[in-house]
Protein backbone atom coordinates (compact mmCIF):
# COMPACT_ATOMS: atom_id res chain seq x y z
CA UNK A 1 0.00 0.00 0.00
CA UNK A 2 1.61 3.51 -0.72
CA UNK A 3 1.89 6.45 1.87
CA UNK A 4 -1.52 8.80 0.39
CA UNK A 5 -3.75 4.91 0.47
CA UNK A 6 -2.25 4.40 3.93
CA UNK A 7 -3.47 7.82 4.93
CA UNK A 8 -7.13 7.66 3.12
CA UNK A 9 -7.06 3.90 4.89
CA UNK A 10 -6.19 5.51 8.02
CA UNK A 11 -8.42 8.79 8.66
CA UNK A 12 -11.29 6.99 7.01
CA UNK A 13 -11.25 4.67 9.70
CA UNK A 14 -10.68 7.38 12.14
CA UNK A 15 -13.14 9.93 10.96
CA UNK A 16 -16.14 9.06 13.72
CA UNK A 17 -14.14 9.99 16.50
CA UNK A 18 -11.33 12.33 15.03
CA UNK A 19 -12.09 15.28 17.36
CA UNK A 20 -11.90 13.30 20.57
CA UNK A 21 -9.46 11.58 19.30
CA UNK A 22 -6.93 15.20 18.43
CA UNK A 23 -8.53 16.48 21.42
CA UNK A 24 -7.05 13.74 23.45
CA UNK A 25 -3.91 13.50 21.97
CA UNK A 26 -3.45 17.11 22.17
CA UNK A 27 -4.32 17.42 25.62
CA UNK A 28 -2.02 14.76 26.03
CA UNK A 29 1.05 15.97 24.20
CA UNK A 30 1.11 19.77 24.46
CA UNK A 31 -1.07 20.33 27.27
CA UNK A 32 -3.52 21.87 24.31
CA UNK A 33 -7.36 21.06 23.99
CA UNK A 34 -8.11 21.11 20.42
CA UNK A 35 -10.94 24.09 20.28
CA UNK A 36 -8.40 25.65 22.16
CA UNK A 37 -5.85 25.18 19.22
CA UNK A 38 -8.18 26.04 16.62
CA UNK A 39 -8.94 29.72 18.32
CA UNK A 40 -5.66 30.47 19.05
CA UNK A 41 -4.71 29.77 15.48
CA UNK A 42 -7.60 31.53 14.23
CA UNK A 43 -7.02 34.71 16.61
CA UNK A 44 -3.22 34.99 15.52
CA UNK A 45 -4.79 34.97 11.51
CA UNK A 46 -6.81 38.05 10.75
CA UNK A 47 -9.91 37.45 8.63
CA UNK A 48 -12.36 39.51 7.13
CA UNK A 49 -15.84 39.23 5.73
CA UNK A 50 -14.51 39.32 2.08
CA UNK A 51 -11.88 36.53 2.09
CA UNK A 52 -12.12 33.55 0.37
CA UNK A 53 -11.12 30.96 2.28
CA UNK A 54 -10.38 27.49 2.23
CA UNK A 55 -9.23 25.16 4.82
CA UNK A 56 -6.73 22.32 3.59
CA UNK A 57 -7.46 18.83 5.46
CA UNK A 58 -10.38 20.12 6.93
CA UNK A 59 -11.24 16.67 8.18
CA UNK A 60 -14.60 16.95 10.07
CA UNK A 61 -14.41 21.08 9.65
CA UNK A 62 -13.09 22.29 12.98
CA UNK A 63 -11.64 25.44 11.57
CA UNK A 64 -14.35 26.55 9.20
CA UNK A 65 -16.82 25.82 11.59
CA UNK A 66 -14.97 27.75 13.89
CA UNK A 67 -14.94 31.00 11.55
CA UNK A 68 -18.65 30.59 10.77
CA UNK A 69 -19.26 30.98 14.32
CA UNK A 70 -17.48 33.92 15.02
CA UNK A 71 -19.24 35.76 11.89
CA UNK A 72 -17.04 35.85 9.34
CA UNK A 73 -16.74 35.75 6.36
CA UNK A 74 -19.66 36.56 4.11
CA UNK A 75 -18.60 34.47 0.96
CA UNK A 76 -18.60 30.97 0.97
CA UNK A 77 -16.26 28.97 2.92
CA UNK A 78 -14.38 25.79 1.52
CA UNK A 79 -12.88 22.80 2.47
CA UNK A 80 -10.76 20.40 1.28
CA UNK A 81 -9.52 16.84 2.43
CA UNK A 82 -8.96 13.65 0.89
CA UNK A 83 -11.25 11.27 3.09
CA UNK A 84 -14.80 10.94 2.08
CA UNK A 85 -15.42 9.87 5.75
CA UNK A 86 -14.54 12.83 7.30
CA UNK A 87 -15.93 15.68 4.97
CA UNK A 88 -18.98 13.38 5.25
CA UNK A 89 -18.74 14.26 9.05
CA UNK A 90 -17.68 17.69 7.78
CA UNK A 91 -21.00 18.86 6.43
CA UNK A 92 -23.21 17.46 9.09
CA UNK A 93 -21.70 18.89 12.06
CA UNK A 94 -21.28 22.55 9.70
CA UNK A 95 -25.26 22.16 8.98
CA UNK A 96 -25.80 21.23 12.63
CA UNK A 97 -24.02 24.48 13.74
CA UNK A 98 -24.83 27.11 11.45
CA UNK A 99 -27.07 25.79 9.22
CA UNK A 100 -27.56 29.08 6.99
CA UNK A 101 -23.49 29.80 6.18
CA UNK A 102 -22.55 28.22 3.21
CA UNK A 103 -19.53 25.59 3.15
CA UNK A 104 -18.46 23.58 -0.27
CA UNK A 105 -16.32 20.93 0.33
CA UNK A 106 -13.98 18.84 -1.78
CA UNK A 107 -12.48 15.59 -1.88
CA UNK A 108 -9.13 15.90 -3.46
CA UNK A 109 -5.51 15.53 -1.92
CA UNK A 110 -3.84 18.70 -1.13
CA UNK A 111 -0.85 18.23 -3.64
CA UNK A 112 -3.29 18.58 -6.32
CA UNK A 113 -6.05 20.59 -5.60
CA UNK A 114 -8.38 20.90 -8.28
CA UNK A 115 -8.92 24.88 -7.85
CA UNK A 116 -7.56 27.45 -10.77
CA UNK A 117 -4.97 29.82 -10.29
CA UNK A 118 -5.96 33.00 -7.64
CA UNK A 119 -9.06 31.01 -6.48
CA UNK A 120 -8.84 31.98 -2.99
CA UNK A 121 -7.18 34.89 -1.03
CA UNK A 122 -6.41 33.30 2.30
CA UNK A 123 -5.36 29.55 2.18
CA UNK A 124 -5.13 27.67 6.30
CA UNK A 125 -4.05 24.41 6.82
CA UNK A 126 -4.02 22.76 10.46
CA UNK A 127 -2.72 19.63 11.90
CA UNK A 128 -1.96 17.74 8.58
CA UNK A 129 1.29 19.05 6.97
CA UNK A 130 3.34 15.98 8.77
CA UNK A 131 1.18 14.08 6.53
CA UNK A 132 2.20 15.43 3.07
CA UNK A 133 4.91 16.54 1.10
CA UNK A 134 5.27 19.95 2.01
CA UNK A 135 7.24 21.60 -1.05
CA UNK A 136 4.22 20.35 -3.18
CA UNK A 137 2.30 21.88 -0.59
CA UNK A 138 3.28 25.15 -0.73
CA UNK A 139 3.56 25.50 -4.87
CA UNK A 140 -0.34 24.45 -4.58
CA UNK A 141 -0.79 27.08 -1.76
CA UNK A 142 0.82 29.55 -3.57
CA UNK A 143 -1.01 28.73 -7.26
CA UNK A 144 -4.20 28.53 -5.68
CA UNK A 145 -3.98 31.88 -4.23
CA UNK A 146 -4.60 35.33 -5.69
CA UNK A 147 -1.89 38.23 -5.23
CA UNK A 148 -1.16 39.48 -1.69
CA UNK A 149 -2.97 36.20 -0.13
CA UNK A 150 -2.20 34.37 2.94
CA UNK A 151 -1.09 31.12 4.49
CA UNK A 152 -1.97 30.51 7.92
CA UNK A 153 -0.37 26.76 8.89
CA UNK A 154 0.07 24.87 12.33
CA UNK A 155 1.15 21.64 13.24
CA UNK A 156 3.94 20.40 15.14
CA UNK A 157 7.30 21.33 15.30
CA UNK A 158 10.59 19.70 15.41
CA UNK A 159 14.00 20.24 17.03
CA UNK A 160 17.38 20.32 16.18
CA UNK A 161 18.04 17.53 18.12
CA UNK A 162 15.75 14.84 15.77
CA UNK A 163 18.84 15.77 13.20
CA UNK A 164 21.32 13.67 15.23
CA UNK A 165 21.89 10.43 13.15
CA UNK A 166 19.91 7.69 15.07
CA UNK A 167 17.47 10.30 16.53
CA UNK A 168 14.56 10.33 13.97
CA UNK A 169 14.90 6.20 13.49
CA UNK A 170 14.25 6.15 17.31
CA UNK A 171 11.34 8.26 16.55
CA UNK A 172 10.00 6.36 14.55
CA UNK A 173 10.27 3.34 16.16
CA UNK A 174 8.53 5.34 19.18
CA UNK A 175 5.63 6.73 17.68
CA UNK A 176 5.11 2.70 15.75
CA UNK A 177 4.79 1.60 19.46
CA UNK A 178 2.79 4.43 20.70
CA UNK A 179 0.23 4.59 18.31
CA UNK A 180 0.27 0.57 18.06
CA UNK A 181 -0.91 0.37 21.24
CA UNK A 182 -3.22 3.71 21.18
CA UNK A 183 -4.97 2.84 17.60
CA UNK A 184 -3.82 0.17 14.75
CA UNK A 185 -1.00 -0.95 12.34
CA UNK A 186 -2.42 1.56 9.79
CA UNK A 187 -2.20 4.56 12.15
CA UNK A 188 0.92 3.55 13.11
CA UNK A 189 2.74 3.37 10.05
CA UNK A 190 1.59 6.82 8.97
CA UNK A 191 2.02 8.31 12.02
CA UNK A 192 6.27 6.67 11.81
CA UNK A 193 6.28 8.13 8.33
CA UNK A 194 5.21 11.29 9.42
CA UNK A 195 8.29 12.01 11.19
CA UNK A 196 10.23 12.81 8.37
CA UNK A 197 8.15 15.78 7.61
CA UNK A 198 8.02 17.15 10.93
CA UNK A 199 10.14 20.50 10.63
CA UNK A 200 12.16 23.29 12.72
CA UNK A 201 10.47 26.77 12.14
CA UNK A 202 13.99 27.59 10.47
CA UNK A 203 13.07 24.57 7.82
CA UNK A 204 9.66 25.90 7.53
CA UNK A 205 10.68 29.81 6.89
CA UNK A 206 13.31 28.42 4.47
CA UNK A 207 10.62 26.45 2.67
CA UNK A 208 7.92 29.39 2.17
CA UNK A 209 10.61 31.47 0.48
CA UNK A 210 11.40 28.78 -1.66
CA UNK A 211 8.22 28.49 -2.66
CA UNK A 212 7.39 32.47 -3.47
CA UNK A 213 6.27 33.56 0.55
CA UNK A 214 7.28 36.85 1.73
CA UNK A 215 6.30 38.32 5.05
CA UNK A 216 7.03 35.07 7.21
CA UNK A 217 6.41 34.91 10.73
CA UNK A 218 6.89 31.39 12.81
CA UNK A 219 5.06 31.93 15.97
CA UNK A 220 5.84 28.80 18.73
CA UNK A 221 3.43 28.00 21.02
CA UNK A 222 4.48 26.01 24.20
CA UNK A 223 3.99 22.50 24.81
CA UNK A 224 3.41 20.32 28.19
CA UNK A 225 6.81 18.13 28.42
CA UNK A 226 10.25 19.72 27.94
CA UNK A 227 10.42 16.77 25.67
CA UNK A 228 7.94 17.63 22.94
CA UNK A 229 8.94 19.85 20.06
CA UNK A 230 6.20 23.20 20.45
CA UNK A 231 3.88 23.44 18.14
CA UNK A 232 4.09 26.12 15.47
CA UNK A 233 1.93 28.63 13.72
CA UNK A 234 3.29 29.77 10.24
CA UNK A 235 1.77 32.39 8.35
CA UNK A 236 3.12 33.98 5.17
CA UNK A 237 1.74 35.84 1.72
CA UNK A 238 2.00 35.57 -1.17
CA UNK A 239 3.70 38.70 -3.04
CA UNK A 240 1.16 41.84 -5.17
CA UNK A 241 1.31 41.93 -8.80
CA UNK A 242 4.11 43.18 -10.55
CA UNK A 243 3.19 47.13 -11.58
Amino acid sequence: MDEQNLIIETFEELSPRYEQVVDTELSLFWGWRYQDFVETLLRETPITPNDRILDIATGTGMIPRAISLNGCPDKPLHGLDITFGMLNRARKKFSQVNPDASFQLTCASAMEMPYAASTFNLAICGLATHHMHVPSLLSEMYRILEPEGRVAVADVGSSPLWRIPGVKLLLRIGALIFFLIRENWERAWAEALAVSNIRTGEEWAALLAEAGFTMISIQRLQSKHRWIPDPLIMHAQKPGSEK
